[in-house]
Order: C-alpha cells, then sequence, then structure tokens
C-alpha cells in the first residue's frame, strides 16, 4: 500500500538532562464516495445532538453544541453505512507499522466518531491520551476548503501543517497534540476521528461500560 511516513527525531542528548523525542506520523490518500458520507454525518448529527447530552468535546473548544461533544455515545463503524472503514484503517495501520519497522497487533479496538465544522469554528490544541496505555490516533477528511491540521511536537512546541485534502488518512502517536486552522468559508468542514487502542490498553484501561462502543478490526 501506498502512503509516507514522516518521522521527527531529536538530536543525540549532550546532557541527562536534555530532552528527546522519536515519533513519526503517516499519511496515505484513499477513495471512497465522500459525498455519501458527508450527507449520512451531517443527517446523523441532527439526530445525536438531540437525543444526547453532550458529554465532552474533547478539549477541542468546539463546545456543547458540537457533535464532537457526544462522542462516547457512538461509533461511526457500528453504523452499517461506515462499515467498510474499518478495512481502510486496518490496511492503513498495518502499512505504517510495516513503514517504520515494527509488527502490527493482530487485534486492534477502534473508537471513531465524526467532526462537522462550521463558519469560524475551529478545533483547539488537543491531546487524545497521554496515559501509558496510549496508542495511536487517526483522522480521514471528509469534506475540507483551505484548512490544514496541525501538530504539534510534545518538547519543543514545533508545529509540522498538514494541508486537509479530502480522502487523506493521517495515523499519529495519540499523545500528539493536534488542532485546526478556523473555517473561514460557508462550507462545513468534516473529518472522521478515531482512537486504536491494542488489546492490552482495550482490556486494562476501558470501562466496562464502554467496552461495546469499541469496534474490533
Amino acid at each position: 500500500m501506498s502512503g509516507e511516513v514522516y518521522y521527527f527525531k531529536s538530536n543525540t542528548p549532550k546532557t541527562i538532562f536534555a530532552p528527546s523525542w522519536n515519533f513519526s506520523i503517516y499519511e496515505n490518500i484513499v477513495d471512497f464516495d465522500f459525498d455519501k458520507l458527508f450527507k449520512i454525518i451531517l443527517k446523523k448529527e441532527k439526530e445525536i445532538i438531540k437525543k444526547y447530552p453532550a458529554i465532552d468535546d474533547g478539549n477541542t473548544g468546539l463546545g456543547d453544541k458540537s457533535l464532537t461533544s457526544r462522542f462516547p455515545y457512538f461509533n461511526l463503524l457500528q453504523w452499517k453505512e461506515f462499515s467498510f472503514l474499518k478495512k481502510i484503517i486496518k490496511e492503513n495501520y498495518i502499512s505504517y507499522l510495516k513503514k517504520i519497522k515494527l509488527k502490527p497487533k493482530k487485534n486492534i479496538y477502534v473508537q471513531c466518531w465524526a467532526n462537522v465544522l462550521r463558519k469560524e469554528e475551529q478545533i483547539k490544541l488537543h491531546k487524545h491520551d497521554t496515559t501509558h496505555f496510549s496508542y495511536l490516533g487517526g483522522h480521514i477528511v471528509i469534506k475540507a476548503n483551505n484548512t490544514n491540521t496541525y501538530y504539534q511536537n510534545p518538547i519543543n512546541d514545533f508545529i509540522w501543517k498538514s494541508e486537509n485534502k479530502i480522502g487523506k488518512v493521517t495515523l499519529f502517536p495519540n499523545y500528539i497534540g493536534h488542532y485546526t486552522d478556523k473555517v473561514e468559508t460557508n462550507d462545513e468542514r468534516v473529518t472522521i476521528a478515531f482512537d486504536i487502542r491494542d488489546k492490552v490498553g482495550f482490556e486494562l484501561d476501558i470501562y466496562s461500560e464502554m467496552k461495546h462502543h469499541w469496534v474490533k478490526i
């Protein structure tokens, strides 16, 4: 599979107090019926916001009126129209790990939701998981117009910019902070976001009542 890995590695520390980092970000472009998924997400957005109270926007700054603030209540991969994404996520996960010379896990578990941004909205700097169970996170761009996502080095605040191209799949360590541009047009910016856990992290760190929101792929 195609796909490119971008590496971020510090110089060798010269003292025991000097910081170091070594991480990578993977990107690939995939193709499917984006317009169909876009319309389904907007329809489901209204239903989910009406049905469930806001619980947590993940420090994105999108607030209580957002679909993002209800992400614990649903998993896109459990919707029949989105089930094909399990294969896309799994294939790109395997491609990423092979490219960085790591062995992919046999079973991984995914929680998947959608973010819908409208004019003047943006996702603020946030991180998905900084615990000792942290694994991978990812995005798939469904609709975007002249926006970028920015990834922040956790040590020195260096920012890496990535253009939001439709069909772009991105995978990154889940402790990496990231944020987006503010939407300047009347067109929505829609992405699918997901967290990946390995078996140990899923079994030991996900509450029993939340396990059914995750999908094994």
